[in-house]
C-alpha cells in the first residue's frame, strides 16, 4: 500500500514510490532530514548569522524543491516555475557563510543547467529574436555615450533570461501551465499582501521578517497609505498586477471551455484580489491600463469568444469595483476623479503632477536638442538636477517614451519600435496556436504599453521587468511554436 502513495501529481501523471529510480529514491532520503532540521530551526541558526521567518522558510523549502526537483518529469519546468515566482524579489539577496546571492540569479542558473545539457528543446523562430541584433545595434551608440550603463544592461539582461526561459519551458509538456500558475500565484501573493500593508499601514520586510509602521511616506496618497507589496513603491506593484487581469480572464474561459469549473473559480478569486491590490495602489496609469487591456481582450478574442469574453470581462471589472470601493473609500474615488484633470485646482496632487508635465516638457526639449542618439544613456537625471527644481539623483523622465526618447534619440525610439512591432507580428502568429489565451497576452501588451506613459519602473526596476518578462516568453514561446508546425 506504501508503494502506491501519490508524491507528485503532474497533469494527471503520478509517480509512486515502486517507480522510483535508485537515484530519486537517495534524493528523498537525504531530503528527509534535511527537512526536519529545517523546521527544528538549527539550520538557520548554522547558515545565517541574522535569524528571520524568511531565512526559516527558506532552510526548510530547499530540501523540498530538491526532492520535488528529483521526481518531475522536467526538472526544467520546476527551476523555471522557480524563477518566476521570485522574481518580484529579484533583488534579495540571500547570504550563505557570508557569500550573497540573489535568488532569481540562482534560480536561472539552475534552469539553465538542463539547457547546457541539452535536455530541452529549442525555440522556434520568432520576430523579436529576429530583430533583437537590430535593436541591439540600435542602442549601442547611445549606450556607449551613457555614464551608468550597467544598470539598464543588468536588467535587460535580467528580463531576457526570464523570457528565454519562459519561451523554452513553453515547447515542453506542461510548461504553459508552470508558467502561467508561477505568475499568477506570484502576482496573487503581492496582492495579498498589499491589501494587508494597506488595511493595517505597516510595511513587512521579506529579509528580515519584521513589520514596521508607515508614516509620511513619499507616496502615500492624504493620509492614505499606498501598497508596495515586495517592490519599491506603489506604480511598481500596479505595473506589475495590470498584466496578470487580461491573462487571467483568457485563462478562465479556457478552463470554462475545458469544464475545469473549480480551477476556473479558483482563477476568478485570485483574479478578484490582484484587481484589489491593484487598485489599492492607487496607480491611475495601471489602471486605466487594466481598463483598456478588458477592452482588448474582447477585440483580439476569436470572433465566436467575444461575447463571452466580454461578459467575463464586465463581471470581473463590476467585482473590483464593489471591492476596491469598500476598502479604498474616498480616497480611491478622490484619486480616480483626479484622472481626467489631473491640474486642476483643488486636486490633492496637482502639483506633483505639474511637476511630472514639467519633467515631460524638459526631456522632450532634451530630445529634441539631441534627436538622433539622445544625450546618451543615465545622463538625462544631469540635464534635470541642472534645470528642474526639487531633483534628485533619483528624479527621471517620469514616462519610458520620454526617457527613451531624451536619453537615445530616435535611435532609441527605433529600437522601441522593432520590439513592439516584433511582439504584435507574434501575437499574431501565436494566435493561430492559442487565440484565447493570445487575446489575454495582446491585452497584457496593451495595458503595459498605456502604464509607460506615465512612469520608467518597467526600464528601472529589476523586479518590475522580470515579473513581465513572462508575458513575452509566452508570445514568443508560443509563436515560435507556430513557427515550427508551419515549417514542417
Amino acid at each position: 500500500m506504501l508503494a502506491r502513495v501519490v508524491l507528485l501529481t503532474y497533469r494527471n501523471r503520478t509517480v509512486d514510490l515502486s517507480k522510483l529510480e535508485p537515484k530519486q529514491i537517495g534524493v528523498l532520503v537525504l531530503a528527509a532530514p534535511f527537512v526536519l532540521l529545517g523546521a527544528s530551526g538549527w539550520t538557520e541558526q548554522l547558515l545565517f548569522t541574522t535569524p528571520s521567518p524568511t531565512k526559516y522558510l527558506l532552510t526548510v523549502i530547499t530540501p523540498i524543491i530538491a526532492a520535488i526537483v528529483a521526481l518531475a518529469p522536467s526538472p526544467f519546468l520546476v527551476f523555471v516555475g522557480a524563477a518566476v515566482f521570485v522574481a518580484p524579489a529579484a533583488t534579495l539577496n540571500v547570504s550563505f557563510f557570508g557569500v550573497s546571492f540573489q535568488a532569481l540569479v540562482v534560480a536561472c542558473l539552475l534552469a539553465g543547467i538542463p539547457l547546457l545539457l541539452g535536455l530541452t528543446k529549442p525555440v522556434g523562430k520568432s520576430a523579436l529574436s529576429a530583430v533583437l541584433p537590430y535593436m541591439l545595434v540600435l542602442a549601442a551608440i547611445p549606450a556607449a555615450r551613457g555614464s551608468n550603463v550597467w544598470e539598464p544592461v543588468s536588467i535587460g539582461l535580467y528580463a531576457a533570461a526570464v523570457v528565454f526561459l519562459c519561451a523554452r519551458a513553453i515547447k515542453q509538456h506542461g510548461g504553459l501551465l508552470v508558467v502561467l500558475c508561477s505568475s499568477l500565484t506570484s502576482l496573487l501573493l503581492q496582492a495579498a499582501l498589499a491589501i494587508w500593508e494597506f488595511q493595517t499601514r505597516s510595511e513587512f520586510d521579506v529579509y528580515t521578517g519584521t513589520i514596521r509602521s508607515t508614516s509620511d511616506y513619499f507616496f502615500d496618497f492624504q493620509s492614505q497609505p499606498r501598497p508596495t507589496g515586495t517592490y519599491s513603491d506603489p506604480i511598481s506593484l500596479g505595473t506589475a498586477l495590470v498584466a496578470a487581469i487580461p491573462v487571467g480572464i483568457a485563462a478562465v474561459y479556457i478552463l470554462l471551455q475545458r469544464g475545469k469549473r473549480l480551477a476556473a473559480t479558483g482563477v476568478v478569486v485570485a483574479l478578484a484580489v490582484i484587481g484589489v491590490g491593484l487598485a489599492l495602489s492607487l496607480s491611475r496609469m495601471a489602471s486605466l491600463g487594466a481598463l483598456a487591456s478588458l477592452v482588448a481582450i474582447v477585440l483580439f478574442a476569436p470572433r465566436g469568444a467575444r461575447g463571452r469574453m466580454a461578459a467575463m470581462s464586465g463581471g470581473l471589472l463590476a467585482v473590483l469595483l464593489l471591492g476596491a470601493i469598500t476598502l479604498g473609500g474616498p480616497s480611491l474615488l478622490e484619486r480616480a476623479s483626479s484622472v481626467s484633470d489631473p491640474t486642476a485646482r483643488g486636486v490633492v496632487t496637482a502639483d506633483g503632477d505639474r511637476d511630472r508635465e514639467f519633467l515631460w516638457n524638459l526631456a522632450l526639449e532634451t530630445g529634441l536638442e539631441h534627436p538622433v542618439t539622445g544625450v546618451g544613456v543615465g545622463n538625462l537625471n544631469k540635464v534635470l538636477l541642472a534645470h528642474a527644481p526639487g531633483s534628485s539623483a533619483s528624479t527621471h523622465a517620469h514616462s519610458v517614451y520620454l526617457q527613451i526618447f531624451s536619453e537615445s534619440g530616435v535611435l532609441g525610439i527605433g529600437a522601441l519600435a522593432l520590439l513592439l512591432g516584433a511582439v504584435g507580428m507574434d501575437l499574431r502568429r501565436a494566435r493561430a496556436r492559442a487565440p484565447v489565451l493570445t487575446a489575454g497576452l495582446a491585452g497584457a501588451v496593451v495595458a503595459l504599453c498605456i502604464a509607460a506613459v506615465t512612469d520608467v519602473v518597467t526600464i528601472r526596476y529589476v523586479a518590475v521587468a522580470t515579473t513581465i518578462a513572462p508575458i513575452l516568453g509566452l508570445v514568443v514561446g508560443l509563436a515560435g511554436q507556430d513557427a515550427d508546425d508551419r515549417s514542417r
